[in-house]
């Protein structure tokens, strides 16, 4: 017999590891990109040979992507199931990170995109409405039907997916794993890359100002949204919970906004000092701690924006900052009465 530790294994078991369980040879093990896939509702038998984590894929996709119907039928096609929606949200958090969703990314950008065949079709009968000079209604039309098949299919999934409860939420997981597989080339091409700007371009209108509300944060907000604002700090890396507590405390500001369908998810934060000067130094602001006292209104003259940082990756590229910054000069306008000048170094990361 060999001692491991505590425990007696005997030298016959370790030699022949299978006489310890034998499973029916009916039950198949999934391991690898398509072991999510399997177990919501591709078969398991997809999974086996070097050919299935893109059968599994292709599968999953065929279910999950509606199709485009009619120009004619369009406003009454019945909606895909959302079973089929929620189906490919857990196939797709299932799959391990990096590659194998990469892969998944990039088979939907290039299979399921827009059909060029009827882009063609419909562009010789813009053309040729155009030069038999038809009345402008047959033109219009024309050019609206040539538009309705400019829309790649991925875009209906897309659509479905965020009016599913926390499908917005994971269109920014979604997005984010795309931005991170077109940085470390994981996923490339141009039909990947036309698919992150549409998915960004829908993003910028489900998180347009008139969706966001302006949160401020004290040492009174949850632990969990304090965690938040500590782990997203980009600029100046909050150092411990002593830190957090100042810079949410007397005479600083924290503020971030949130999407009425993700509440308590700060989707970008600024941080704000109230002084009664420039400071000629970003890490006078950082390290100096002011003293725990109540603020006196009378002695805040200046505002300084020393940080500024996007939490979500999924939203990068999508016009945030510019409209934090301006809400929040309002709202100091309104309860800091001696509030007249607002300065932002150049700490502040130019993404906004």
């Amino acid at each position: 017999m060999s001692r491991l530790g505590s425990f007696l294994v005997a030298p016959r078991l370790l030699r022949r590891p299978w006489a310890l369980s034998r499973r029916p040879s009916s039950v198949s093990i999934v391991t690898g990109p398509c072991a999510g896939l399997a177990g919501s509702g591709a078969a398991a038998s997809l999974c086996s040979g070097p050919a299935a984590p893109s059968l599994a894929m292709e599968e999953l996709l065929s279910r999950s992507v509606p199709p485009l119907p009619p120009y004619e039928t369009r406003e009454k096609a019945p909606p895909p199931a959302e079973l089929r929606s929620a189906e490919f949200m857990r196939s797709y958090r299932a799959l391990e990170a990096g590659p194998p969703r990469a892969e998944l990314l990039t088979r939907l950008a290039q299979d399921f995109g827009v059909d060029h065949g009827q882009v063609a079709e419909f562009s010789a009968k813009v053309l040729q409405a155009r030069e038999q000079q038809r009345e402008p209604g047959a033109l219009l039309q024309a050019e609206d039907r040539l538009r309705y098949y400019l829309s790649p299919r991925y875009r209906g999934l897309f659509q479905h997916l965020g009016r599913l409860e926390g499908g917005l939420r994971f269109l920014l997981e979604l997005r984010g794993d795309l931005v991170e597989a077109l940085a470390a080339r994981h996923a490339e091409g141009p039909h990947v890359r036309e698919m992150n700007g549409v998915l960004r371009n829908m993003l910028s209108e489900w998180f347009s100002t008139g969706f966001l509300s302006l949160e401020r944060v004290t040492w009174q907000s949850s632990c969990e949204v304090l965690q938040k604002i500590s782990d997203s700090e980009a600029v100046h890396p909050v150092r411990n919970w002593i830190d957090i507590k100042r810079r949410v405390g007397s005479y600083r500001r924290c503020y971030f906004f949130a999407h009425c369908a993700i509440p308590e998810e700060p989707l970008i934060v600024l941080h704000v000092a109230l002084t009664n000067e420039i400071s000629s130094s970003i890490q006078a602001i950082v390290k100096e701690v002011p003293p725990l006292e109540t603020e006196d209104m009378n002695k805040i003259t200046t505002a300084i924006f020393y940080s500024i940082s996007l939490t979500q990756q999924g939203l990068q590229g999508v016009e945030l900052g510019t409209h934090l910054i301006k809400r929040v000069v309002k709202e100091l306008q309104v309860g800091v009465v001696n509030y007249t000048l607002g300065f932002c170094p150049a700490g502040v990361p130019p993404f906004f």
